[in-house]
């Protein structure tokens, strides 16, 4: 199971194309959020590796069998390294997003992360041509709706998650922008 595991990481890892895309960035993210996930639902202690990474805004989501389970994150800083960030959106999507049940134990046997860094957030006058490999942040007032990379395809029908999941309703002022960013699974 570990060695199936780790090969999963390692193909997945080498198929990414982004030309900002390292594999060895791919699998170490990969592997800090999947053993954050792992410590925070067996209650491990768990130390967090040597702070690495210049830290950016990280989300992480939680997939079981094409499920998700969780996902947590920030447009924000709210650590000082790239690790800290994941290993906090990670621990956060395991046990704290109030949108699903905690995973426990058996969860661990066969979940999927998702670490999306984000590289910019843009200001965009509408959805239109919104491809599925853009990210969309609505703001309306101090209440944001993020719609990360590859959440659907249809711009109108992210469009619609954003206003939801802002709890604003679609006849509310908002700014609109584009999110870019690099998605590791594994």
């Amino acid at each position: 199971m570990w060695f199936e595991r780790s090969l999963a990481v390692t193909l997945m890892a080498s198929a990414c194309l982004s030309a900002f895309c390292q594999p060895s960035e791919a699998t170490r993210l990969i592997e800090l959020a999947r053993s954050a996930v792992t410590a925070e639902v067996t209650h491990t202690i768990w130390k967090l590796p040597p702070a690495e990474g210049i830290a950016q805004p990280v989300f992480v989501t939680i997939e079981i069998n094409g499920v998700v389970r969780g996902c947590r994150g920030d447009l924000d800083l709210r650590r000082t390294s790239l690790s800290e960030e994941v290993a906090l959106a990670a621990r956060g999507a395991a046990t704290h997003d109030p949108r699903y049940t905690p995973l426990t134990a058996k969860d661990l046997k066969n979940f999927l992360v998702t670490v999306t860094l984000v590289d910019a957030v843009r200001p965009i006058d509408s959805v239109e041509g919104l491809r599925p490999a853009d990210g969309l942040v609505l703001t309306s007032g101090n209440r944001k709706g993020i719609v990360l990379p590859w959440e659907g395809k249809d711009p109108m029908t992210r469009l619609k998650w954003a206003y939801k999941k802002a709890g604003v309703p679609e006849t509310a002022s908002v700014k609109l922008e584009l999110l870019v960013a690099r998605r590791f699974r594994g």
